[in-house]
C-alpha cells in the first residue's frame, strides 16, 4: 500500500514538474522581445556645447505587442524619448537618445529600457567632448 503511495506521489511530482517547464515555455513564447540593430553608439569626437543625438531601431520578435515602460538615462544629460503607442509583433520602432555635450572628456552614458520583455535592455553611448574650435 505505502508503495503505490510513493509511486503516486512521485508521479505527481513529476507531472507537476512537467507541467510547470511547460507553463515557463508558454509564458516566454507569448512575450515581446526586442531585436536591436544596435544597442551601442560611439559619437567620436564632438565639440562642446554642441547637442547631439542618435537613433536605435529594433524589431519586436516576440508574438505579442511590445510595450516600452520606460526609458531612463544614466544623467539629465542623456535624454531618450520611445514610443509610447505598442510595437506589433514584426514591426519596427525606435528608440531616439539625445545627449548635451556640455562637459569637456570621454563621457560613456546608459538608457535602461524597460517593457514587457523578460529582461532590461541598457543602450549605450560614448564619445569624447572637445573644446569648440575657435
Amino acid at each position: 500500500m505505502m508503495k503505490k503511495f510513493h509511486l503516486g506521489l512521485i508521479a505527481l511530482f513529476l507531472g507537476l514538474a512537467v507541467y510547470t517547464n511547460a507553463y515557463a515555455d508558454l509564458s516566454k513564447a507569448l512575450q515581446a522581445a526586442f531585436a536591436w540593430e544596435k544597442t551601442d553608439y560611439n559619437f567620436g569626437k564632438i565639440e562642446q556645447n554642441t547637442p547631439v543625438t542618435t537613433e536605435f531601431e529594433f524589431t519586436n520578435v516576440g508574438s505579442t505587442p511590445l510595450i516600452i515602460k520606460d526609458a531612463q538615462g544614466s544623467c539629465g544629460c542623456t535624454v531618450p524619448a520611445y514610443p509610447q503607442e505598442p510595437i506589433a509583433p514584426g514591426a519596427v520602432g525606435k528608440i531616439t537618445v539625445s545627449f548635451n555635450a556640455s562637459t569637456l572628456g570621454v563621457f560613456n552614458k546608459t538608457v535602461t529600457i524597460t517593457a514587457n520583455t523578460d529582461k532590461q535592455t541598457v543602450l549605450n553611448i560614448r564619445g569624447e567632448v572637445i573644446a569648440k574650435a575657435q
